[in-house]
């Protein structure tokens, strides 16, 4: 009996040949576990609570000319559309979902996700979203930090806009459940420069139409709860140039969040041209004036 072989691993001591073997094995079952969670994974419902959520969001119908299981594990969407009866169709090329697998195994959720305009064009005209919860419920918390880079707002935001890019940052955070309604609106940080950006459309009252240039725009927003106060606004070009401040308090869907924010603009050479056909009296170049931004981000109105 004192002659029999244990079966027992031993610890390898500090002989560092006497590890390799050990992590290799540990390394192989982490494979094979992360293996199998990605093949065994249900993209199916993920891609219907995703579409949901979207749907939800934004108050448009979401569909996907096809839908694919990527590698390692994630889903692609492919020609995705956001419609709705009263507002410019949305189209994005590509939707990519990618899970974090070591954050599911212990029992979390962790999603990058990605939109491109452009399928074919991934450097530019991209949204990227990383999203973390503690449940797939999303009792929870569910933080999310996302970038924007080099968006074209004129596919995005049409007919108000005709030309111009974005570039931003957000922060954003949900302490209680992402269904619960308003009241888990949560609190976060959102950050945008726009460039070469023209505006059209803009209804003004007494059927007149509002169009301005500028070459650059910047906006930040504080939001806890419903309100977002307007920490930064600001723009300048040819039409002149223009501070503002106030609230946006939003609603579900989007389009219908409420606008109440107070604008200063100092007109330059091209709006002072424009301003005998909006009712407003000439006023020379430099001399500022104030007005009210009202209504919802589908209808907002001028209010002088």
């Amino acid at each position: 009996m004192g002659h029999s072989r244990s079966f027992l691993m031993v610890w390898p001591g500090k002989d560092l040949s006497a590890w390799k073997a050990p992590l290799l094995w540990m390394a192989f079952g982490c494979s094979l576990l992360f293996l199998s969670m990605a093949l065994t994974f249900p993209y199916g419902a993920l891609q219907t609570r995703i579409i949901g959520e979207l749907q939800r969001a934004t108050g448009m119908e979401v569909r996907a000319a096809d839908w694919a299981i990527g590698f390692p594990a994630a889903i692609e969407w492919r020609q995705m559309s956001l419609t709705k009866a009263d507002w410019s169709p949305l189209q994005v090329g590509l939707v990519r979902a990618q899970l974090g697998l070591w954050r599911l195994l212990i029992g979390g959720v962790a999603l990058d996700l990605t939109a491109q305009i452009d399928e074919a064009t991934a450097a530019q005209g991209t949204v990227k979203l990383t999203m973390t919860a503690a449940s797939w419920s999303m009792t929870g918390p569910v933080a999310m930090v996302g970038n924007i880079h080099t968006l074209d707002l004129s596919k995005v935001i049409r007919p108000f806009v005709t030309r111009g890019t974005m570039d931003g940052e957000f922060t954003h955070r949900v302490d209680g459940a992402a269904t619960a309604g308003l009241a888990s609106f949560g609190e976060g940080t959102w950050k945008a420069n726009a460039k070469d950006l023209s505006l059209d459309h803009i209804p003004v009252g007494n059927g007149r139409i509002l169009s301005l240039t500028f070459s650059s725009l910047s906006i930040a927003l504080a939001c806890r709860e419903q309100i977002c106060e307007v920490t930064e606004l600001k723009g300048d070009g040819i039409d002149g140039s223009f501070s503002g401040q106030g609230t946006v308090t939003m609603q579900q869907p989007l389009q219908q969040s409420q606008l109440a924010l107070s604008l200063t603009v100092i007109p330059g050479v091209g709006f002072s041209s424009k301003a005998p056909g909006l009712g407003i009296p000439p006023l020379p170049p430099g001399t500022p004036f104030t007005f009210k931004l009202l209504g919802t981000l589908a209808q907002a109105r001028v209010a002088l």
